[in-house]
């Protein structure tokens, strides 16, 4: 997995380029700090595939403007279970997880849905989609189908979560 820096000038974080080498301590503790869920996801990710080590990339751009070139600084080596303790992520936790969405998906009839985090908030929603959602067309020519879209009721295609999942707790 990749950290990308972002400019340290706006940021007010610490300059890869000049602590990288010396202090790889610092800079996996403001990565830490500006980027927990992240890390948390790559160390659970680890985890649960039974990853026996996990390595992390430090990514700079050559220059600040320059979006498409880039230079891997440094890499890191870690333990899933070591880095899980190091950053509090519990185990036990990430099973809860799992088995609490799954017991969430088991209990609702079949068909397609959708699970996402609230950007701003500590709350997943999961929302059930038709089940042509995210389906590519394969036949039929897109303006014929846009037309024949524009005569269908707009309430058809409204949808609204089922299920919110809020720290220990599912609401519905």
């Amino acid at each position: 997995h990749a950290l990308n820096e972002w400019d340290s000038k706006y940021s007010g974080g610490v300059n890869w380029r000049q602590k990288i080498d010396t202090q790889k301590g610092a800079v996996l503790a403001t990565e830490l700090k500006n980027n927990s869920c992240k890390l948390a996801k790559w160390t659970a990710q680890a985890l649960l595939a039974g990853a026996q080590q996990l390595k992390l990339g430090y990514v700079s751009r050559v220059t600040p403007t320059n979006p498409y070139e880039h230079v891997v600084l440094g890499t890191q080596s870690f333990k899933p279970k070591d880095l899980a303790q190091q950053i509090n992520l519990s185990i036990n936790n990430i099973w809860g997880i799992v088995k609490m969405i799954c017991e969430l998906l088991l209990s609702k009839a079949d068909g397609k849905y959708v699970l996402l985090k609230d950007p701003n908030k500590a709350i997943v929603r999961l929302y059930k989609v038709p089940l042509n959602t995210f389906e590519e067309e394969e036949e039929g020519n897109p303006a014929e189908d846009d037309e024949e879209n524009e005569d269908k009721d707009d309430s058809e295609n409204e949808i609204s979560p089922i299920a919110a999942v809020n720290g220990p707790e599912i609401v519905k």
